[in-house]
């Protein structure tokens, strides 16, 4: 049998919550068995945090292969509990890793303590090529599956975009990743949603070309994702592209794809090599290329960008990318190989 394990909380559209949930949607679809625990637990002062470990673990059997999404953000001490209760099970356990903290916050999580934590399952799933090779050089030994772009459930029907300029731009407004937002020029017209860390009183003005919109549902984003292209940046107010951001596999990237958006990023970023790869989008070098990339865009170079990245939104809706990752990761684990 194989199993899901998912933080168990209250539905949310934020970016620390759905990817999870959308996960272990698409997951339970080819059989895997959902697996739940509150990821609030805590170590200290929690004297039962153990038992309701086992008692969530309790199907498990030898021969078994449970997917474990991390980071939950419980103590590390639950998170090893976790892995070892697996093992004690004879089962294998495999980590689909949304973030590589280290990576992300290299100041707040020890490079060693993460490395030896991804160290012990017994393979391990991350978004992109790059992000593989990062951890693979930094010593983790385990097999690597490549996940690739998020499945994302979108409730919305699929409705084809119109032509627009517009750039759309979704997520979290922290400065050090959206600070770039105040020196966007009038000649864009850049709509943003989003808030930083919940707080719509941003730390810092915003360009003449940005129209604000505040927090919006997944369902107001597909209203308002209907035309033009999505947007994908990570830089501060200083003109420093964050390092992490080139090597990830952004969750709005599916986003903007399960709406059937074009999307333009960095060229040097692994998204840009997908979009360019797939034709999929645009990608530029620096920001202030983009109001001559958006003004050289018209409805017969539009046209072509849509159809290519509908076939692809059909597979991102469907969750495809996600499942066959999933399916690679049991046979890896079971040392079998999946060509």
């Amino acid at each position: 049998m194989n199993y899901i394990i998912s933080p168990l909380q209250a539905a949310s559209d934020q970016a620390v919550v759905k990817p999870k949930e959308d996960v272990a949607h698409y997951l339970q679809q080819i059989g895997f068995q959902p697996l739940w625990y509150n990821r609030f637990i805590k170590f200290e002062g929690d004297g039962d945090w153990a038992g309701r470990i086992e008692g969530m673990l309790g199907p498990v059997q030898a021969g078994d292969v449970v997917i474990y999404q991390t980071p939950t953000y419980a103590d590390i001490t639950i998170e090893k509990y976790i892995i070892e209760a697996v093992h004690q099970r004879h089962a294998k356990i495999v980590a689909f890793v949304h973030d590589v903290e280290y990576l992300r916050y290299p100041e707040l999580y020890p490079k060693v303590e993460w490395l030896d934590y991804l160290n012990s399952f017994d393979v391990v799933m991350v978004s992109t090529t790059p992000m593989a090779a990062a951890i693979k050089a930094d010593g983790v030994k385990r097999p690597i599956i490549i996940s690739g772009p998020w499945g994302y459930v979108e409730p919305m029907t699929y409705h084809q975009p119109s032509f627009s300029r517009s750039l759309h731009y979704a997520g979290n407004l922290m400065k050090w990743k959206s600070g770039f937002l105040r020196h966007v020029p009038a000649s864009l017209d850049v709509q943003v949603y989003g808030s930083e860390n919940g707080q719509t009183n941003l730390s810092y003005p915003l360009g003449p070309g940005v129209t604000y919109h505040g927090t919006m549902s997944q369902a107001q984003l597909g209203l308002k994702l209907t035309h033009g292209f999505g947007l994908i940046w990570d830089e501060d107010d200083q003109g420093h592209y964050a390092a992490y951001a080139r090597i990830n596999q952004a969750h709005k990237f599916s986003l903007y794809l399960a709406l059937g958006l074009p999307v333009i990023a960095n060229r040097e970023s692994a998204i840009g090599a997908y979009i360019e790869q797939n034709q999929v989008g645009l990608v530029v070098d620096h920001l202030n290329q983009l109001p001559d990339v958006t003004a050289a865009q018209t409805e017969a170079t539009y046209g072509p960008l849509v159809d290519q990245v509908k076939a692809l939104t059909a597979l991102i809706r469907a969750g495809r990318h996600t499942q066959l990752a999933a399916l690679k990761a049991v046979l890896a684990a079971h040392d079998i190989t999946s060509e």
